[in-house]
Formats: structure tokens, C-alpha cells, sequence
């Protein structure tokens, strides 16, 4: 497989994988109340992969997600944007000759909501 197809797999499958960006909103300062939307940017250019060791580095990537702050809902509620670059390192297997699946990722961003980048 080349290494362009895995770079391009790797870059769609994070911008969708749903349990990854639902811990970095869980973790965000201050907690929040739930998600309206969200989005991921990366480029798959900006994706490392080193094949013999089946691990990646992302070097730049762009969150965003619209969250409920103050309640869940009501009068005490509101709505603000999260959006922060990220950085992120992982590990991934091959599904078969041609497929890739990550394995482990961990993504490093801010998680003040407030907070500069």
C-alpha cells in the first residue's frame, strides 16, 4: 500500500471517529453540557507514518465544535465555539492490503475553552 493511501485513510478516519473528539470534549475547562456540532481539518499531508513501526504523528490538525455551556438547556444555557489546533500521535494496523485502522490515538490540545491555543 502507498504511503500516500495511509496518510489519506488515517487523516479521514480521525476527522470521523466519533469516540476520540466525544473524550476531547469531555475533557474540555470548563466542562460543558453537550454538542451541537463538530469538525475536524486535516490535512494528510501534515500526517507522519513510519510503516515498519505502524505509527503516525499528526503535526497539525484544526478542531471545532460548537458546545452548551452554563446547563443543559433552559434560560442558563449558551452556546460557544471550541476551536483549537491539535497535535496528535497514534498507532494503526493493517485491515488488509488495502486498509488501515487506527489502533490508539492520542490527541493533544488545548482544553481550555476559554484559553489561548
Amino acid at each position: 500500500m502507498e504511503i500516500d493511501k495511509i496518510r489519506e485513510q488515517l487523516a479521514r478516519e480521525l476527522e470521523n471517529n466519533l469516540e476520540c473528539w466525544n473524550d476531547v470534549l469531555s475533557n474540555t475547562s470548563p466542562g460543558n453540557y453537550g454538542c451541537n456540532s463538530w469538525e475536524v481539518q486535516i490535512s494528510a499531508d501534515d500526517i507522519f507514518v513510519d510503516i515498519p513501526k505502524r505509527t503516525f504523528n499528526v503535526k497539525s490538525g484544526f478542531f471545532t465544535a460548537q458546545i452548551i455551556l452554563g446547563a443543559s438547556k433552559g434560560e442558563y444555557s449558551f452556546e460557544t465555539e471550541y476551536s483549537k489546533p491539535f497535535t496528535a500521535v497514534g498507532k494503526f494496523d493493517f485491515e488488509n492490503k488495502s486498509q488501515v485502522r487506527i489502533k490508539d490515538v492520542n490527541i493533544r490540545i488545548n482544553p481550555d475553552i476559554f484559553g489561548d491555543d
